[in-house]
C-alpha cells in the first residue's frame, strides 16, 4: 500500500493556501474543494453536536459547519492551526496543534469524526494509531468519516498533472495509496462497526468550467452511479459499536 517513505515538511506549505483555493469560488480546483466538502457534510449524523477534525489544515472545512455546532480542528502544522484560528476560530470552532501520539481529548467525546485527505500522507502503522485514537474519542454510535484518493481509478494520471502544473504538489506527499478494498479492510480490522466505502468525485469538478452550479447539479447526479473505478476519492464510513 505504501511506497518508499519519506518525511513531507508540511510547514513549507503556505499557512492557507487551500483555503485561498477554496475561497476563489472559480474554477475546477476550488470547485474540487467546494463539492469535497458538500459531500462530507452530507455524512455527517442526524443531530451531530461535537465534531472533531483531524487534519484541519487552514481549517476551512469547519469553517463551512454551523456555527452552533461545537467543532475542533486538529493539525500537526502550527502555521496552518495559526491561520485557522484567525479565520474561522469561534467560541464553539477552536483549532489545536497536535502532534503525533494519543489525541488530547476523553473519551467517548465526539459525534463524529472526520479525516479529509489525511490518511494517504501517513505510513500505515500511523493510520492505524491515529484510527484506534479516533474510534477511542467517539461516542458510542458515532460516526467515522474520512476521504482519500481512489487508487483503483484515473487519480494517479490525475496527480501526475497535478504535479506538474500546481505550485503544490503530492509527489512527495502521498505514502499511502488505497481502493476501495483496502480501505475497507483496514476499517473492518479496526473493529469499526458497518465500514462503508463508496467513491465519489468524478466528472462533477470539471463540470465547473461550464458553470459553477452547473457542477453542484452534476456532482448529485453521478455520484450514486460512480463505479468502483469512476470516483476519484474514497468516503469511508464506520461506527463506533
Amino acid at each position: 500500500m505504501a511506497q518508499e517513505q519519506t518525511t513531507y515538511d508540511y510547514d513549507a506549505i503556505g499557512p492557507g493556501y487551500y483555503d485561498e483555493v477554496f475561497r476563489r469560488n472559480a474554477g475546477v480546483q476550488s470547485k474540487w474543494h467546494h463539492l469535497k466538502f458538500a459531500h462530507v457534510r452530507r455524512q455527517l449524523p442526524a443531530g451531530c453536536a461535537r465534531l472533531l477534525d483531524i487534519g484541519c489544515g487552514p481549517g476551512t472545512f469547519i469553517g463551512t459547519l454551523p456555527e452552533d455546532m461545537e467543532c475542533i480542528g486538529t493539525d500537526l502544522a502550527a502555521a496552518q492551526i495559526e491561520y485557522a484560528n484567525s479565520e474561522y476560530g469561534t467560541p464553539q470552532h477552536r483549532f489545536v496543534c497536535v502532534k503525533e501520539g494519543a489525541l488530547p481529548f476523553e473519551d467517548a467525546s465526539f459525534d463524529a469524526v472526520t479525516l479529509i485527505e489525511l490518511v494517504e500522507h501517513l505510513p500505515r502503522p500511523a493510520i492505524e494509531g491515529l484510527l484506534r485514537e479516533a474510534r477511542r474519542v467517539l461516542r458510542p454510535g458515532g460516526k467515522l468519516i474520512l476521504t482519500t484518493p481512489n487508487y483503483a481509478s484515473l487519480w494517479p494520471l490525475l496527480e501526475k498533472i497535478v504535479n506538474a502544473k500546481a505550485p503544490v504538489t503530492y509527489e512527495n506527499q502521498h505514502i499511502s495509496f488505497f481502493t476501495p478494498g483496502r480501505l475497507r479492510a483496514l476499517l473492518a480490522s479496526l473493529e469499526f462497526d458497518r465500514p462503508r466505502v463508496v467513491t465519489f468525485q468524478g466528472a462533477a469538478p470539471f463540470a465547473a468550467a461550464l458553470g459553477w452550479k452547473l457542477a453542484d447539479r452534476f456532482q448529485i447526479i453521478e455520484n450514486p452511479v460512480l463505479g468502483p473505478a469512476l470516483g476519484f476519492l474514497l468516503l469511508g464510513t464506520a461506527f463506533k459499536a
